[in-house]
């Protein structure tokens, strides 16, 4: 998973377009391939998201992932979030399936 600070600006720029809505992409760039979920626009803080699948075959790269809410109504921060995961791998050309 890559941190926010280390994307590249573009798909930073894309993902910030992006992020109000549920959404799944890919981005390619100095051969790495990014693949980006987001869950859209959240109440609240306190969300992360799990990934329960990584894989690849000969054809297509596989990513399952899961939006967990907060744990504590009490601690959890009041302003909206938008959580999104993004995963950097080789570049490699294959199908992306996101389930």
């Amino acid at each position: 998973m890559v941190d926010e600070e280390r994307l590249p600006e573009e798909l930073r720029k894309l993902i910030d377009e992006k992020k109000a809505a549920a959404f799944k992409l890919t981005y390619a760039d100095g051969g790495y391939l990014y693949l980006c979920v987001g869950y859209g626009k959240q109440d609240t803080g306190g969300y992360s998201i799990t990934v329960n699948e990584l894989n690849a075959s000969e054809s297509a790269i596989y990513l399952d992932t899961n939006l967990i809410g907060p744990k504590e109504a009490d601690g959890v921060n009041k302003n909206p979030s938008y959580p999104y995961l993004v995963v950097k791998t080789p570049f490699v050309d294959k199908t992306v399936v996101f389930d």
